[in-house]
């Protein structure tokens, strides 16, 4: 009850500070290594729809919580094995390096769900975001998802995504600022009054 208290606490602070949240819509690709593919069944499997959500916790530092399904076959896409993804990431957004370009560095988990059973992976990686109006940009990010060997169902590999993010004022309203004022997420945080 406490951490809940807590948590409910520092969104509305965040939110007070007219931080913007933001979603994302996008796919992506996994890459096994030659010896993990034969064991997977695939060295490469393609995801379409990644979902995510980001919401900022302090002036350098947001979540971001993602879904990635490969249940779809589009076109030429296709897959010979089932790939689902949950990740959970902490970043540190790098502020005011370049105009409207936002990049950051994350640690964090996932369960992916193969062929086998559900496995946890501990991730790290980095990404960025190219904010091409007050409210649209561009995001792409590479992950290296490390499997612990006692996993019989997944093995280490690396995530690459691409996708459109939008910023958006989150469950508490808030300053309806534009993303050059304030940025999180599928993006970078950038706090105004820093």
């Amino acid at each position: 009850m406490c951490l809940l208290f807590f948590s409910a606490n520092v969104l509305a602070q965040v939110q007070e500070r007219g931080d913007l949240w933001q979603i994302g819509i996008g796919a992506g690709v996994v890459k096994f290594s030659d010896e993990n593919a034969a064991f997977i069944g695939d060295k490469n499997l393609f995801q379409i729809p990644r979902l995510n959500l980001t919401i900022p916790i302090s002036s350098n530092l947001s979540v971001d919580g993602a879904m990635s399904f490969n249940t779809f076959d589009v076109g030429f896409i296709s897959n010979s094995v089932k790939y689902f993804s949950m990740d959970a990431s902490l970043r540190y957004n790098f502020k005011d390096l370049i105009k409207d370009f936002k990049p950051y560095v994350f640690v964090g988990g996932s369960l992916v769900d193969s062929e086998l059973k559900m496995t946890p992976t501990m991730n790290i990686g980095f990404g960025a975001t190219y904010w091409v109006t007050n409210t649209i940009g561009l995001n792409t990010q590479l992950y290296y998802k490390h499997s612990l060997e006692i996993y019989e169902s997944m093995r280490s590999h690396i995530q690459i995504t691409g996708g459109i993010v939008f910023s958006f004022n989150g469950l508490f309203g808030g300053g309806g600022m534009s993303r050059r004022n304030s940025l999180t997420g599928g993006a970078c945080y950038h706090n105004p009054n820093d």
